[in-house]
């Protein structure tokens, strides 16, 4: 094999295994279909410039001649689709790129006649070199044109760029330069200029280029399975740079003559050699650790195991149960119990247990019994009961070893965070009997560390939903105060019938007619009173979220009828437009009736004392991500809201209500509303005029979205997202 038929072998191979690479990665992407076309036909000439160059006959390198030009006539039509496709510019090509594609058939056809390769010579030390027919000229002049114009718009489409951007684009455009610079010495002696094709080695020089700024600045996205390509390719050429000379000569000492094919051979086994061993370097190790280090081996795969399956638990009670149900198994522990403060006083109780009754966990002393300073300072892991014995003051360790010993624990084992004791775990005897070894303690004690964490995490969260309970519940009981003085105001008109019917049935007892018409007033101004003190009950009451289908328009109607209780209602003139047929929502009927009221309630307060024009209005709109989506529109004719403020009036503990008003604000009523609504999967707004009033807007889901990526925006500003 000579160093042409080498330079075109390599080529071949190049072209291919970046070809595969890329396309194979993302095949259905344009970026990516174009590269790979023009690595088949860079391949095509590859391999039919090595197979010319070991042909024994003029027919043999005549019809190897046809397969490579066939290659190197799409190629720089290739060149250009790949360039194009990089620039994002394939519309304002496309008719240029048709045209090509048709020259581009043309000269393919021709190829297999004389008019595009006449013949074959000897020439210039080739015994088969081709001989030009009339069609081949055309070539000559459009693959020029081809390549010029891509260049060309690499170097411009740099010139748009900045930064790495503008590099890598001239990166490819001089990678292009060299390997069509390399290419075109195989053109002189087509035209019998004594000049030998030396460069066509360099086509190679553009695929590396490329391959090179795919890795470097993410050209086509292909992410790790290219670096590691790469990485492998680079490996395997710093191998095979220097060892095929040495095997040349290796040849030439030994043997006194050299045999290119031979050291080829020699090199690809190498090759295959290098690649096969980096490939199961990997498997070689695990495979290694598993069976030398095997116990090394199944602690660290079950750390590993323990972390991913808490990491996404945070309810507690789940968290407990995971924990020891993970940890038992795997060091095949007969039972096991964790304990965790009482919410009152010092005692710790059970909170999950395995292999036993959660009932049946021994009751645990309280925390002076425990050596919880000498954990600390110490640091200490997983402890056996000499362990307790050790660490434990002489008056509080016959309470406590009885207490472990009692009970059958084999293991105490601290649950320690941010130096504070969370809790423990209590493990009992192995299944299979003997006692814990080091490595068991060891494993324990990296455990607990993982499990402390989450323990800690899930025990905040837990706090955080206490709170939000408790906030929400303190904004129920503020907007029961303003509902208990309406209340105790439309009660009194029922008391007083009532009350003047009891009077008056004594000497009337003998008239039908009074105690039938008053029977009928009481019994109605009863069932009021009844309605009213059901409202507040079932507003009071502090329930769990319980999603379900609720009426939209029956929720707002209901707080409707609370509103008109209270006694500055008769300042207020309430407009309804509820619209008819909306679909069901999915929605916690309690806690939208907190923010429908809060949302009543504010706009009330902001026309007062003057009174105005309360407006409710509920409709349909339209989103893309549901098929029906229903709104909530609260206007009022008040002071509105200045547009620094309004910004604001989501945010917890914001308000502009001061002491002179009738109720003080806490700032948590709109803040709470905002959250129930995200909650709902909804989306709340506010618009505001200031002097001329604000609008509310409730957008809430017609069935659950099971991805909350982009919610409605709907205002009156974009009247055409609205259905009617």
């Amino acid at each position: 094999m000579n160093f042409y038929a080498f330079s075109g072998l390599l080529n071949g191979l190049a072209a291919t295994l970046s070809g595969i690479l890329i396309y194979g990665r993302h095949p259905e992407k344009p970026k990516h279909q174009a590269y790979g076309l023009y690595c088949l036909a860079a391949a095509i000439w590859g391999f039919g410039y090595w197979a010319w160059q070991l042909s024994s006959s003029a027919d043999t390198a005549l019809l190897s001649i046809r397969i490579l030009m066939a290659g190197a006539i799409f190629l720089p039509l290739a060149y250009l689709f790949h360039v194009i496709t990089l620039l994002d510019a394939i519309p304002r090509h496309r008719q240029m790129l048709r045209i090509g594609s048709v020259i581009g058939v043309f000269f393919f056809i021709t190829d297999w006649t004389p008019y595009f390769v006449a013949g074959v010579h000897s020439i210039g030390g080739f015994p088969f070199w081709p001989k030009p027919g009339i069609f081949f000229h055309p070539y000559v002049v459009w693959f020029g044109w081809n390549f010029l114009y891509g260049t060309w718009l690499l170097y411009q489409g740099g010139r748009q760029q900045t930064g790495s951007e503008r590099f890598r684009f001239f990166l490819l455009a001089m990678g292009s330069i060299i390997a069509y610079l390399g290419g075109i010495t195989n053109f002189p002696l087509w035209y019998e200029i004594n000049v030998p094709p030396v460069g066509a080695i360099l086509l190679t020089v553009y695929t590396a280029v490329v391959a090179y700024t795919l890795v470097r600045y993410r050209l086509l996205d292909l992410g790790t399975a290219v670096e590691r390509g790469i990485t492998t390719s680079i490996l395997m050429a710093l191998v095979a740079l220097p060892a095929f000379p040495l095997f040349l000569l290796a040849q030439e000492w030994f043997f006194g003559s050299v045999n290119f094919s031979y050291s080829f051979i020699e090199l690809a086994i190498l090759l295959l050699l290098i690649f096969g061993a980096s490939t199961l370097k990997v498997e070689a190790k695990t495979f290694i650790t598993k069976a030398l280090f095997k116990e090394r081996f199944e602690q660290y795969e079950t750390v590993l195991n323990f972390s991913k399956s808490l990491i996404s638990i945070l309810e507690l009670r789940d968290l407990t149960q995971a924990i020891v149900e993970s940890i038992c198994p795997i060091l095949g522990i007969q039972w096991g119990g964790l304990y965790l403060r009482a919410a009152q006083g010092a005692d710790y109780q059970g909170r999950a247990s395995f292999g036993q009754d959660l009932g049946k966990l021994p009751k645990m002393p309280p925390r002076k019994y425990l050596p919880l300073g000498k954990i600390r300072a110490e640091g200490l892991g997983a402890l056996t009961l000499a362990d307790v014995r050790r660490l434990s003051q002489p008056g509080d360790r016959l309470s406590l070893i009885e207490n472990l010993e009692g009970c059958g624990t084999a293991v105490f084992l601290p649950l320690i965070n941010k130096n504070r004791l969370i809790g423990f775990c209590l493990f009992g005897p192995k299944v299979h009997g003997g006692s814990y070894s080091t490595q068991d303690l060891e494993l324990l004690t990296t455990l607990s560390q993982e499990a402390s964490v989450a323990l800690d995490n899930a025990l905040l969260y837990e706090e955080l939903k206490q709170s939000q309970s408790l906030v929400r519940r303190t904004d129920r009981l503020r907007s029961l105060e303003t509902m208990a003085g309406g209340l105790a105001h439309e009660i009194r008109n029922p008391l007083t019938s009532i009350k003047a019917f009891v009077d008056l049935a004594p000497e009337r007892k003998d008239d039908e007619q009074f105690l039938i018409r008053f029977s009928k007033v009481v019994r109605e101004d009863v069932s009021r009173i009844e309605r009213l003190t059901r409202e507040i009950l079932d507003y009071a009451k502090p329930t769990e979220p319980f999603l379900r289908e609720e009426d939209l328009n029956e929720i707002v109607e209901g707080c409707l009828y609370t509103l008109r209780i209270r006694p500055s209602h008769e300042l207020i003139v309430i407009e309804t437009d509820l619209a008819h047929g909306l679909p069901k929502i999915f929605a916690d009927r309690q806690q939208l009736k907190q923010v429908i009221l809060n949302i009543f309630f504010n706009a009330v307060e902001a026309m007062a004392p003057a009174g105005g024009v309360l407006t409710v209005r509920t409709r349909r709109i339209a989103s893309d991500i549901a098929p029906d989506w229903v709104q909530l529109e609260v206007q009022d004719t008040g002071s509105g809201i200045d547009p620094h403020d309004a910004e604001h009036i989501f945010d917890p503990f914001f308000t502009t209500k001061h002491f002179s008003q009738e109720h003080e604000g806490t700032g948590l009523g709109l803040a709470i509303a905002h959250q129930i609504i995200q909650e709902h999967q909804g989306r709340i707004e506010v618009q505001s005029i200031k002097g001329q009033g604000t609008s509310f807007f409730v957008n809430l889901p017609s069935s659950p979205i099971t991805s909350p990526a982009s919610l409605p925006s709907v205002s009156p500003s974009t009247p055409g997202r609205l259905k009617s």
